[in-house]
């Protein structure tokens, strides 16, 4: 379960933004060094202003899991066009609802 979650949360951060927001659980919430902590609807707001990133390195990976929830920890260096390279220590809550996998919750500490 966990090599399918990975995949899920590298394509979470590199898809558009329709499938970004397809992955949100109802009742996700985010918490970020510079916006502060954001519901699912700000989060989609903020997806629908931002440019993708291109390109996503998950490194330092650690997981715990059971049959309905995962939590994945681990170091992101992400890029976009035209910004420097970002680097946050990451986790992400996976929980099962009716058979699909939705984020519960996300945290990035800039490093």
């Amino acid at each position: 379960m966990a090599d399918e979650l990975w995949r899920e949360e590298r394509e979470f951060w590199l898809a558009g933004v329709a499938e970004a927001a397809r992955k949100l659980d109802g009742s996700c919430l985010m918490a970020f060094a510079s916006k502060g902590i954001m519901n699912r609807a700000a989060v989609v707001a903020a997806l629908q202003s931002a440019p993708r990133w291109q390109e996503v390195t998950l490194a330092d990976r650690a997981s715990i899991e059971t049959d309905e929830v995962c939590v994945l920890a681990y170091h992101a260096t992400a890029r976009r066009a035209g910004a420097d390279t970002y680097r946050a220590l990451c986790t992400t809550t996976w929980i099962r609802r009716a058979g699909d996998w939705r984020i519960l919750q996300h945290q990035q500490t800039p490093v």
